[in-house]
């Protein structure tokens, strides 16, 4: 019981804020969720994970995915904790990929805890800031950013890469700044930090660097 009517309210709060958001466009009909969404929010909610404390300063937010160099899929995020306005008007954030296949194994060892972190998030309506960007996203992706948010920031998961990243908002330009690469022999986990200065390139639209923009450009206006 207590179950469902926690899901009744976060759809409820879910359906309000994409009202609120998206009235002026005329267009919320199409947003609404469909009819199996309380099963589909029950499978995903009964399978999430849990031990190994981690990025202690950080705040990992949802960036999107991505394909690693021999095929891999991919989870990105940003760390918020790490923006960093400079006086040249740029901004710097560190950016964090994790192997897709390593979150959900994670989460296929872990349930119950992280499932009351993620709903007691939700219950307080809290939106993370791809959805923010992204005022379109299905309450089922507004589900799973959560928990993936939750991962990131609270368990050990193997990183494969660490990048940080300088963007110009008024040209849409982004560069990066140092590359931090992961290997593994079982457990032990070796870093390789490379700082390196690369080229300003245009942001190419619907990409990870546009949805960086869009956020942290959005945060400074």
């Amino acid at each position: 019981m207590q179950t469902n009517y926690l899901l009744t309210q976060v759809r409820e709060n879910y359906d309000l804020h994409l009202i609120h958001t998206l009235n002026k466009k005329g267009n919320v009909s199409s947003l609404w969720p469909s009819n199996n969404l309380r099963v589909s929010i029950l499978l995903f909610l009964i399978a999430i994970l849990l031990p190994g404390m981690e990025a202690i300063g950080a705040d990992w937010k949802y960036l999107g995915g991505a394909t690693l160099p021999k095929g891999q899929q991919a989870i990105v995020f940003y760390d918020s904790e790490s923006i960093e306005y400079t006086k040249d008007k740029t901004i710097k954030v560190w950016t964090k990929s994790f192997r897709r296949s390593d979150f959900i194994s994670v989460k296929n060892k872990n349930e119950n805890k992280v499932i009351e972190k993620s709903a007691a998030k939700q219950k307080s309506q809290y939106y993370p800031p791809y959805t923010l960007v992204n005022p379109k996203t299905s309450f089922d992706d507004y589900v799973e950013i959560i928990l993936w948010e939750e991962v990131a920031n609270s368990f050990k998961i193997k990183a494969r890469a660490k990048v940080l990243f300088e963007i110009i908002c008024a040209d849409k330009m982004i560069r990066t700044l140092s590359i931090v690469s992961y290997k593994y022999i079982g457990d032990i986990e070796s870093r390789r930090n490379s700082p390196i200065t690369g080229a300003w390139n245009h942001i190419s639209p619907k990409s990870n660097a546009d949805t960086l923009q869009k956020i942290l450009c959005k945060k400074r206006q």
